[in-house]
């Protein structure tokens, strides 16, 4: 009877700690149940659309001003002033200079007294010409007289005509006191001062027409097969670009390609130019440029922003993206690329139009993470 109390016993208090056990265990499953899920990481997502593939590659080079013409002296004389200020706008007939006269007046004031003087002995010789010439037929004169006669008739017209060439130099040269410009630009070069005596062809101004300019390129044969040769020959302008400038930072400017050299220079580079209109003169000679010229258009295809490529870009090779679901996570799927340009990556397959893809953030990711996905701007075409 002892026995049966103490099994009783026994059973009774491994009954209780079963019971212990059984409500510790279903507490710590009630624990578990009610843990809060992981918050939503937060992501910057663009949506996959059509569009173009621009192919482009990059140069570097000088501004250029269209023309740089430089103005000469066509006289010989001293300097009585200067008309305009270094640096300044000028338009084509505008004064830019100005020679003393004096001595160049005095020229044209002799020849023209020179040219008075011998138009009188001209008409006082051939009147006598014209007298005694008949009398040679009758003999009343000798040959030698005849000869004598036309030799200074001759010699009168002669001298006639010098003096008209002499004036006529003289007051163009007079003319010539006056400097103007010969065509509408800027006054980039000054080579003389006030009293200065320039002789003729001495070198006065230079003049830049500053309202086109180019970049002055080279490119190996590589680079210029890219661009279609013919058209920028025959039609003078080829590829689109678009170029900054060191000194204007943040600026960007468009041109087209105008130029490209037939031959190569001593490198074995081809010189190509790219022009655009400067009216506002915004661009100065010598500034350095970088520019990136597109030399092909591929359009409306699947594409994707560059920044949303997990692996090293490379054209025509597999690669992987996040794609964010409808049920807003995490996808880590396989895509394989085509055409790029500096922008944006052709999707030849695991991408369609309208799907979401991560720009910010995607480093981090993994599948089936919970995204909260922010849409933000897409790079520019």
């Amino acid at each position: 009877m002892k026995l049966r109390n103490n099994e009783s016993s026994m059973i009774a208090r491994l009954s209780t700690v079963l019971i212990l056990a059984a409500f510790l265990m279903s507490g710590c499953g009630t624990r578990q149940e009610e843990r809060p899920p992981p918050p939503a990481i937060k992501v910057g997502v663009a949506i996959v659309e059509r569009g173009e593939i621009r192919k482009t590659f990059d140069l570097s080079g000088i501004v250029r001003f269209i023309a740089n013409t430089g103005v000469s002296s066509q006289v010989s004389a001293q300097v009585k002033s200067i008309d305009v200020r270094d640096g300044q706008p000028v338009k084509q007939g505008q004064t830019l200079l100005t020679f003393d006269d004096t001595t160049i007046r005095a020229v044209a004031d002799q020849a023209r007294g020179n040219l008075q003087k011998d138009q009188a002995t001209l008409v006082y010789n051939k009147n006598d010409f014209d007298i005694n010439a008949p009398l040679l037929k009758t003999g009343s004169i000798s040959q030698a007289t005849y000869d004598q006669k036309l030799s200074l008739y001759q010699s009168a017209v002669g001298q006639v005509e010098a003096d008209k060439g002499a004036l006529a130099k003289a007051e163009e040269d007079l003319k010539h006191t006056i400097v103007t410009a010969p065509i509408t630009g800027v006054l980039s070069n000054r080579y003389v001062e006030k009293g200065d005596w320039v002789s003729t062809a001495g070198k006065l101004f230079q003049l830049s027409d500053y309202s086109t300019v180019y970049i002055e390129a080279f490119l190996s044969d590589k680079d210029v097969s890219k661009l279609d040769v013919n058209e920028v020959l025959e039609k003078g302008q080829g590829g689109e670009t678009e170029f900054t400038v060191d000194s204007l930072p943040g600026k960007k400017f468009k041109g087209k390609v105008g130029y490209i050299q037939a031959v190569t220079n001593q490198n074995r580079l081809f010189e190509v130019r790219i022009y655009r209109d400067n009216q506002d003169m915004q661009l100065l000679e010598g500034m350095y440029a970088r520019a990136r010229i597109v030399f092909k258009h591929i359009p409306d295809v699947v594409r994707v922003p560059l920044d949303a490529l997990l692996q090293q870009i490379r054209s025509d090779q597999a690669n992987s993206v996040v794609r964010v679901s409808k049920d807003d996570l995490a996808e880590i799927i396989p895509v394989r690329i085509g055409d790029i340009d500096s922008a944006y990556a052709e999707v030849l397959n695991g991408l369609q139009p309208g799907d979401r893809v991560v720009l910010e953030g995607k480093e981090v990711l993994t599948d089936g993470q919970r995204l909260e996905a922010t849409k933000v701007s897409a790079p520019p075409s």
